[in-house]
């Protein structure tokens, strides 16, 4: 609730002059983090949610996480951006638990963020703040940090500057779930599996498709990984050496199916139709 400021001769009017100017609220459309706070203090409060509620068995006040290495108002003040975006619900009560979604999350990030990654980035998926990097970042657009602010802002309807650090927040959680890629050009949205661009090309290192499939290590682009290529002569397909990676790979496919589906029912055209008497 905004703070109104007392008009002249009500009780406090002269306490107000005299000390400090009353603080308002800054409004936006939509649930915004809290802006005193990082965005990787909210891992931590996840962790203290799952533990707390021993995996989401019983609800428990948002100040219950606070403490041991969470600071103070660190979940009452991230709790509903929290529950917003599928991380929290409510028991009947009004206490807080996490969903099963956060319970896998939490768990999966003890092993490593790469097992985590997915996770976050299905449930981000119906966001607003995804719905605009989208938006905004189509056609493979790249974007500075604080143009891409700006159109959070805007699609939030709230102050640019004064909830800056809050959308910061917001677009870490994009950058770090895999809906946006950071680099030295700026930011740019991560093309799905699926996609001609990301998908059908082999890389110039990769050998002419082979009627049998084959399996190829490929130079590691990071400290410990290497790539595979299997190759057959209906596709290439280029993936990390990682298990979790087959996960999302599975989970890609069927929206690839229906995206060929789609592809195909465009150029089909029955027999008997135009395209046959133009033939004859």
């Amino acid at each position: 609730m905004e703070n109104a400021s007392p008009e002249p001769g009500e009780p406090g009017a002269n306490e107000i002059g005299k000390g400090r100017k009353p603080r308002y609220r800054v409004p936006a459309a939509q649930i915004l983090p809290s802006d005193r706070h990082s965005f990787v203090g909210h891992f931590d409060v996840l962790k203290r949610f799952v533990t707390l509620t021993g995996g989401g068995k019983e609800g428990i006040d948002a100040e219950r996480v606070e403490g041991e290495g969470v600071p103070a108002q660190a979940g009452s003040l991230n709790v509903r951006f929290l529950k917003s975006v599928g991380l929290l619900s409510t028991t009947d009560r009004g206490l807080y638990i996490p969903t099963t979604e956060a319970v896998r999350f939490v768990t999966a990030r003890s092993v490593s963020d790469d097992r985590a990654r997915p996770i976050l980035k299905a449930l981000l998926e119906p966001t607003w703040f995804v719905g605009t990097a989208k938006s905004v970042l189509q056609g493979g657009t790249s974007m500075s940090e604080d143009q891409f602010l700006g159109e959070l802002a805007i699609a939030a309807q709230t102050d640019r500057e004064k909830k800056g650090s809050a959308l910061r927040v917001i677009l870490e959680y994009l950058v770090w779930s895999g809906h946006v890629l950071r680099d030295e050009k700026g930011l740019r949205l991560s093309a799905p599996l699926g996609d001609t661009m990301a998908f059908g090309q082999a890389s110039p290192e990769t050998p002419p498709p082979d009627a049998s499939a084959v399996q190829i290590p490929q130079p590691a682009s990071g400290p410990g990984s290497t790539w595979h290529v299997i190759q057959t002569e209906d596709f290439i397909l280029k993936i990390r050496s990682d298990e979790y990676v087959i996960d999302d790979l599975i989970a890609h496919l069927e929206p690839l199916r229906r995206k060929i589906q789609r592809a195909r029912a465009r150029i089909e055209v029955p027999t008997g139709g135009p395209a046959d008497e133009i033939e004859r």
